[in-house]
């Protein structure tokens, strides 16, 4: 069991930090404040894949991560973790959740994809947007 809770304690210092980091970024992104900044479509979607991440994080990591521990068994092997609905769901959230990070990424791809082989520039704001051809 002692080197079972290596893994679990260095697991957990790295990932509590980093996802509270991740949820102060995606709240800077959301604040009225720095809606100038970050009010273009590659923010939205970066703060939407943001969501859906900490989402699977969490989901992925108490109903895939811990049950692998042999000191939780007793709670995940208890009838409430038994074939059910509630287990159906929880897995059906984790392969939705890993499919929308997935997607999600695709589109931010071809998000800064299309903004390098086509950069556009706004001449003023309200203006309609003035695409230049390379060359």
């Amino acid at each position: 069991m002692s080197t079972e809770i290596v893994p679990l304690i260095v697991s957990l210092l790295y990932g509590v930090p980093s996802m509270i980091l991740y949820i102060v970024i995606l709240l800077q992104i959301v604040r009225p404040k720095h809606k100038k900044r970050f009010g273009n479509p590659f923010f939205r979607l970066y703060f939407l894949i943001g969501v859906v991440d900490c989402l699977g994080y969490v989901n992925s990591y108490i109903f895939i991560t811990l049950p692998t521990y042999s000191f939780f068994s007793s709670f995940y092997g208890s009838s409430v973790f038994a074939p059910s609905p509630l287990t159906t769901a929880i897995y059906f959230a984790a392969y939705l959740l890993g499919n929308l990070q997935l997607f999600g990424n695709c589109f931010l791809t071809f998000n800064r994809f299309t903004s390098i082989v086509f950069p556009c520039e706004r001449r003023s704001p309200g203006s309609h947007v003035l695409c230049h051809k390379g060359g």
